[in-house]
């Protein structure tokens, strides 16, 4: 697997080399783990190309993009393993080592009314990754996670448990160590081998300048990851995403440069996941806690769930470097899980 993944990685260097002018560099995902300086010391990332060389429509975005990338982060499970209950106390403190590779196809349809966007995008791709769950790299030192000790049933701060300890010592083992999230089974070793197929389409009628928005964007995405293909996953999901947005109030210095806006921004999330095997990679980004603000991560994760998230954004000046400016957000999120 390092050999291959080696070889791709050459590979992709060496084209951006040769069609330079049809490549486009792509930074799509950063993530830290927070014991190892405070969290300001990126752990994972994920990087490729995009190759847009194809044009198969004049005027339309045609491109393939590669990617790759993987790294060190911690991850802390809201829900138990066992049973899918929420953890209120005892949570599962553990750390990941993860690589993943991603290919992808996209094409663009029609003109939107923001000058340079596709009407619509369609996109295919196949996305690979292998996962492996690791005791804390700080097990035993004392941490507060709503921790209540297997033994002395003390709440508070207690050492983290390692994996296997945590497991057993709440009187669960062999086989059925995890029906909940079948990547955290003490008989795969507390791994996962994942091929998951994806297409979606895209709907582009959104003008975001950072500090003021006009319009709507609505995005439909569909996966499948078959069970004959993995080890820890098999499963299905299916997510609408519609954003709209309106500038309601913008005052401009005499070159253009924001010096003040007001923006009213509201999300629609729709998600449904299911099947016989869902890993905690595949339920943690659509879980409730994950889009409803002031809830953890991994937290109420169920098959279906529908959030909306309204945002009253306050938007200071840009002047001195364009894209960084002052932000307060007034928000309202409503979440149903089932």
């Amino acid at each position: 697997m390092k050999k291959v993944l080696t070889v791709v990685l050459v590979l992709m260097m060496a084209l951006s080399c040769v069609f330079a002018s049809d490549f486009k560099f792509l930074f799509t995902e950063l993530d830290q783990h927070p014991e190892i300086l405070a969290g300001f010391l990126p752990t994972l990332t994920t990087i490729g190309v995009g190759y847009n060389g194809l044009n198969l429509i004049d005027g339309n975005l045609t491109q393939i993009q590669t990617t790759l990338g993987g790294g060190y982060t911690q991850r802390v499970l809201y829900q138990d393993p066992t049973n899918g209950k929420p953890l209120l106390a005892n949570q599962l403190v553990y750390d990941t080592v993860q690589v993943r590779w991603n290919i992808k196809f996209l094409q663009g349809f029609g003109q939107s009314w923001v000058e340079g966007k596709d009407l619509f995008t369609t996109y295919a791709g196949y996305e690979g990754r292998i996962e492996k769950g690791v005791d804390s790299m700080v097990k035993g030192q004392s941490r507060y996670h709503g921790y209540k000790n297997p033994v002395t049933k003390e709440q508070g701060e207690t050492p983290l448990l390692g994996m296997d300890e945590w497991f057993d010592g709440f009187g669960v083992k062999g086989k059925d160590t995890a029906k909940i999230y079948p990547d955290l089974d003490q008989s795969v070793g507390y791994s996962s081998i994942a091929t998951i197929f994806y297409a979606g389409a895209k709907f582009n009628y959104m003008e975001d300048k950072m500090v003021s928005n006009k319009g709507f964007l609505a995005e439909l995405k569909m996966q499948y990851a078959p069970g004959i293909l993995n080890t820890g996953a098999n499963y299905y999901s299916a997510t609408l995403n519609a954003v709209a947005g309106t500038t309601l109030y913008e005052l401009s210095d005499k070159k253009g440069l924001n010096l003040f806006s007001i923006v009213l921004i509201d999300r629609v999330n729709v998600n449904w996941t299911d099947g016989s095997q869902v890993p905690t990679f595949a339920s943690m980004p659509v879980s409730l806690g994950r889009k409803v603000r002031g809830f953890n991560t991994n937290s109420y994760n169920t098959n279906f769930t529908v959030v909306n998230n309204l945002d009253l954004r306050f938007a200071g000046p840009d002047i001195v470097i364009d894209g960084i400016f002052p932000r307060l957000n007034l928000f309202v999120d409503v979440g149903y899980h089932a």
